[in-house]
């Protein structure tokens, strides 16, 4: 696999068209976790490979897939998700960037436990999940942001994060903890065209919107 861009369709909240579009603009390896499969088939979009358990796809969905020659991976493990079965293998093959839609939905429970399958990763590999509003990553060093001014940027410790400063922000933090339960950085908005973010210690997720 010359392309080391990948991006996994979760059976979350199904991503707007554009947005989908700018995420496959680069034709990266795409990844269907399941039953993601049955929105994924409305489209146009043939994926390279779908993941999971198979117990969410609908028989005729795989049948079509399986007819257009896109290989079916069935994981029975049952310790792990689909979203984490499709994260191991693109480790395994050497991705280096992955992008996330569909992870966030109406199940809130899902949900939580996409960010902390995520805190399991993150250092390994580039993740980056996207909803129809935000780009969501874990940061693992001193990040600089391009943006609009009012711009919302979050801050949301995982558990906790240490020595947090920011730049460039209508609130910003100097040499600051946040801890859930205690303190969190969310709703926070940009008021110059650069914002710089940098920490000590701990996992930190950051929220920006994307525009796209």
């Amino acid at each position: 696999m010359k392309n080391k861009n990948a991006v996994i369709i979760l059976d979350g909240n199904f991503p707007k068209e554009n947005l989908l579009k700018n995420i496959l603009k680069n034709k990266p390896f795409v990844i269907c976790a399941d039953g993601s499969a049955n929105k994924l088939i409305k489209t146009k979009i043939k994926p390279d490979i779908i993941i999971g358990d198979m117990d969410s796809i609908e028989p005729a969905v795989m049948v079509k897939y399986i007819k257009k020659g896109v290989p079916v991976m069935k994981i029975f493990d049952q310790e792990t998700t689909d979203f984490e079965k499709c994260l191991l293998y693109c480790r395994e093959n050497n991705f280096t960037d992955i992008s996330i839609l569909g992870a966030l939905g109406d199940r809130t429970d899902h949900s939580l436990n996409v960010f902390s399958v995520l805190l399991r990763h993150y250092r390994y590999v580039n993740i980056t999940l996207y909803d129809n509003y935000f780009k969501i990553f874990f940061i693992t060093k001193p990040v600089t942001l391009h943006c609009k001014a009012g711009e919302v940027i979050s801050l949301l410790p995982f558990p906790i994060a240490k020595n947090i400063t920011t730049e460039g922000v209508l609130y910003p933090l100097k040499n600051e903890n946040l801890s859930l339960g205690k303190r969190e950085g969310t709703l926070n908005f940009a008021v110059k065209k650069t914002v710089k973010i940098k920490f000590g210690s701990g996992d930190l997720i950051l929220f920006v919107k994307h525009f796209l």
